[in-house]
């Protein structure tokens, strides 16, 4: 799955998700995407997701999630 793409595969998923979420498509599997790509270790996914969830940017405004992206991208970085 996901967990054993590379480095330059994960950047390729995350940045496809962002152009997706940003020109207004289908929100809500950009947003799994970009979950998945966040836990297999990508830190900017992970930083975006907080972002989005902070805001309620195409998502519900959730600050608990927003938090857990959070912490996941401090960790990553």
């Amino acid at each position: 799955m996901i967990q054993h793409f590379t480095h330059h595969e994960l950047e390729h998923v995350y940045a496809n998700a962002v152009n997706t979420i940003q020109s207004q498509k289908n929100f809500q599997d950009a947003v799994k995407e970009l979950e998945e790509v966040a836990k297999a270790g990508h830190g900017k996914a992970a930083l975006f997701l907080a972002e989005l969830y902070y805001q309620g940017f195409r998502v519900e405004r959730d600050s608990l999630k927003a938090q857990y992206w959070q912490k996941m991208a401090t960790l990553q970085a």
